[in-house]
């Protein structure tokens, strides 16, 4: 007969193996298994392309001759990097009988403060700061053309949603922006209105996955040079690729 220390030694050796194995596997698993938290800010070039109508306001006192009006595509490339986005479009349009072009630059970076939930699901109220630049060429003489930068802040509201496979993310915002033309007297007020819809698919099998995104851009101008009043609008789809 076996003595009874010889046992409790073979039941302890056996009970510490079978926790070390049980360890191990625990560890395996939690090494494999997805992530619990989604990985970081995304970064993606994307292209696109959007609806683009320019217009005179109401209160724009530049003769007919002089007035720049066109509904166009506009091709649209850009890049975005976690809060920021640089845009850049460019548009042909015929107006009294020749060939015009029109471009637009539009930055934006949120700093974004949450209002409720966490990293993989929150409401956040994002803080604006934006940039923009528009040139649109009319049938009259250069200096008739329309050319000015805006710069400014807004706030808005977004909702996102994170997990490894899917970031969906929509977001609506205002900006207050002061406007001006080049280095002369020229000044006024641009609000603008934007929305942006995005969805980035890490794991879509191309290259190290895509973003798919909607935009819509409405922006007005209110100058000291009113023959300059004129309205922007600007929606549309764009794809992406992750980098």
């Amino acid at each position: 007969m076996q003595p009874p220390h010889g046992r409790c030694l073979r039941s302890g050796t056996m009970t510490a193996l079978g926790a070390v194995l049980l360890l191990g596997a625990s560890a395996r698993a939690q090494y494999y298994d997805e992530p619990l938290e989604p990985p970081g800010p995304y970064r993606f070039l994307f292209a696109g392309v959007g609806s683009a109508d320019f217009a005179p306001t109401g209160s724009n006192t530049a003769p007919d001759s002089a007035q720049i009006s066109y509904t166009s595509l506009m091709p649209l490339v850009g890049i975005r990097q976690g809060p920021f986005e640089l845009l850049l479009g460019y548009a042909q349009y015929s107006q009294g009988g020749a060939t015009l072009s029109s471009i637009t630059l539009q930055t934006t970076v949120s700093f974004d403060i949450t209002l409720s939930g966490g990293r993989s699901e929150a409401l956040v109220l994002p803080i604006l700061i934006a940039g923009d630049y528009t040139k649109a060429a009319s049938q009259g003489p250069s200096r008739s053309d329309f050319n000015l930068g805006s710069v400014g802040a807004g706030a808005g509201l977004a909702y996102r949603r994170s997990n490894p496979s899917l970031e969906f993310t929509v977001e609506a915002g205002g900006l207050l922006q002061y406007s001006f033309e080049g280095f002369g007297t020229v000044y006024g007020f641009s609000p603008a209105a934007l929305v942006r819809v995005t969805a980035v698919l890490p794991r879509f099998p191309v290259l190290n996955g895509i973003a798919l995104g909607y935009r819509f851009r409405s922006q007005s101008w209110s100058m000291s040079d009113k023959t300059l009043n004129n309205r922007f609008l600007l929606h549309g789809l764009s794809v992406g690729i992750l980098l």
